[in-house]
């Protein structure tokens, strides 16, 4: 009996490595184009996006918060970042990008923190505020940019590594230092898992929860400014459905809705875990919606998996 216990616990504490593993020996057995050189570094390059957004969610879920709007964030801070752009601002327009997805978050974390309102409302509040802003700005045609500075660079490698891959990497391990190494990581954790108990140990709970939210809106608009980069243009149909994935990914990893846990490495891998998936499906000539009904499938067993006794 105690053997299946131990079995049991290391399936749930490992079921996101156990799984990726699996899906991934799948894949290569699925389609003779998924362990090419070209097809992988599609994979690591369009999942990069989803990764960054996943671990700004993931700072938000410790603190027992959740943040709709991420796909807003990623629609806006595309067009806002090629209008910029084309608008002749250069270098200038990504600082003030990033600067305005920082603001976002903060007012978000204002009104999660000191108003009092709940995270689901006044998130979904901010998906209509951004979304409503982004097609305002976007008015007429998409906004090219084409051949500027933006595009070369997140087109383009660093260190041999693709920019947005790389860019990744740099977020993982700013994230992985911040919630290991320091105070306000640790203060995140024990937000989550009791905010009275967080604020009687001196922890400023409110300053945490718009730092966090700030944090997080800032990730998801890089994510915006990563996109429009790729696509060389600016437009305001993108976005959707990026909340959805960040939050499958954070729950894949084994972190709970209910905050007070979660680990980077694990909401890495079940970003790319879902990307895999995605991907070889493709490969494999499945219809999006099929895709879906897999999709939500591994989402529930992740749950189950992971949900405690």
């Amino acid at each position: 009996m105690g053997k299946i216990t131990n079995k049991g616990k290391f399936i749930k504490n490992n079921f996101v490595i156990i799984a990726f593993i699996l899906i991934f020996i799948f894949s290569c057995f699925a389609s003779p184009v998924f362990l090419t050189v070209g097809n992988l570094r599609t994979v690591l390059i369009q999942n990069s996006i989803y990764a960054i957004c996943a671990l700004g969610m993931l700072m938000i879920i410790i603190t027992g918060g959740i943040d709709l709007s991420v796909g807003s964030y990623v629609c806006i801070c595309v067009c806002l970042t090629a209008g910029f752009i084309q608008g002749g601002m250069g270098l200038a327009a990504i600082f003030a990008v990033g600067a305005l997805a920082l603001f976002f978050g903060a007012v978000t974390g204002v009104l999660v923190a000191y108003a009092k309102v709940a995270p689901f409302i006044a998130t979904l509040a901010m998906t209509s505020i951004l979304k409503g802003l982004a097609y305002m700005y976007q008015v007429g045609e998409n906004r090219r940019i084409d051949g500027t500075f933006w595009p070369r660079f997140i087109q383009g490698s660093i260190l041999f590594i693709p920019t947005p891959v790389f860019i990744m990497i740099v977020v993982f391990v700013i994230v992985l230092f911040l919630l290991n190494k320091t105070k306000f990581g640790r203060g995140l954790y024990a937000i989550g898992g009791n905010q009275e108990t967080a604020r009687l140990a001196g922890i400023n709970v409110k300053a945490y929860l718009v730092a966090v939210h700030a944090i997080g809106g800032f990730l998801f608009g890089l994510s915006g400014m990563i996109l429009a980069g790729r696509l060389s243009m600016g437009t305001a149909t993108v976005g959707d459905g990026y909340e959805l994935d960040a939050i499958a990914s954070v729950v894949i990893g084994g972190a709970s809705l209910s905050g007070g846990t979660g680990s980077t490495f694990r909401t890495l891998a079940g970003a790319f875990l879902m990307g895999i998936l995605l991907n070889v499906m493709n490969l494999m000539g499945i219809a999006s919606y099929p895709q879906m009904v897999f999709k939500g499938i591994i989402i529930v067993v992740a749950v189950l998996a992971n949900r405690s006794e």
